[in-house]
């Protein structure tokens, strides 16, 4: 994995500073931006080219949800690690509806983030285990298709995307290209009308595939 550019957007200041220091000396960054709030991330996005963000959710000004949208709509190359304390189930619902690329717990340490930012920066998704139980539990809040038929390939893949594989352990196991395995994502996504993965997954338990 090449060595990311990251934004590190938390409210408070050690935090940042804390998480800047462990990932430095993890030696997977080349640079780290800080934001203390919503309107300096976005203001740091624009002026800087970074490969992804590590976005708290509650923060003064631009709520974490609203940071997530500018991203999508006007950064759409940039993934977005969202870190929180102990949220409900509505804003992890939230997130994952608006496209969050993973969802860390600040409980869980800078090994998670970890652990997340190899998934992430990989193509893959990371949800944890406590947010995959939201999805399962509420599947039928996503947008709802009929089911359709799938080929055997395709039956594999959405499996797989709902075990939480990376695209590159979809394209190892499958001895697909990353590119293929990627492509193959975007025709799932179509074909269930999914707007991401984790709609994706939400249909896979909602039409009984998982």
């Amino acid at each position: 994995m090449k060595k990311l550019r990251l934004l590190l957007a938390d409210d408070e200041k050690l935090v940042r500073q804390g998480t800047a220091s462990l990932l430095e000396k993890n030696g997977i960054t080349s640079v780290i931006y800080e934001a203390g709030n919503g309107h300096e991330a976005i203001h740091l996005l624009q002026q800087h080219t970074v490969d992804g963000v590590l976005l708290d959710i509650r923060m003064p000004g631009k709520t974490g949800i609203e940071v997530l949208r500018e991203i999508k709509k006007s950064f759409p190359k940039t993934f977005v690690i969202a870190v929180t304390g102990f949220e409900g189930t509505e804003l992890i619902l939230n997130l994952l509806q608006e496209g969050v690329h993973g969802f860390v717990q600040k409980i869980n340490g800078v090994e998670e983030v970890l652990k997340a930012l190899h998934v992430v920066a990989t193509g893959g998704r990371y949800f944890s285990g406590v947010v995959m139980q939201v999805i399962h539990a509420h599947a039928d809040q996503w947008k709802t298709v009929p089911p359709v038929n799938f080929k055997d390939q395709e039956l594999k893949l959405l499996k797989a995307i709902a075990e939480g594989l990376t695209t590159k352990e979809i394209a190892d196991r499958y001895c697909l290209s990353i590119r293929t395995a990627e492509t193959n994502r975007q025709r799932l996504l179509r074909k269930t009308q999914s707007l991401n993965t984790a709609g994706l997954i939400a249909y896979a338990y909602r039409n009984g595939i998982i």
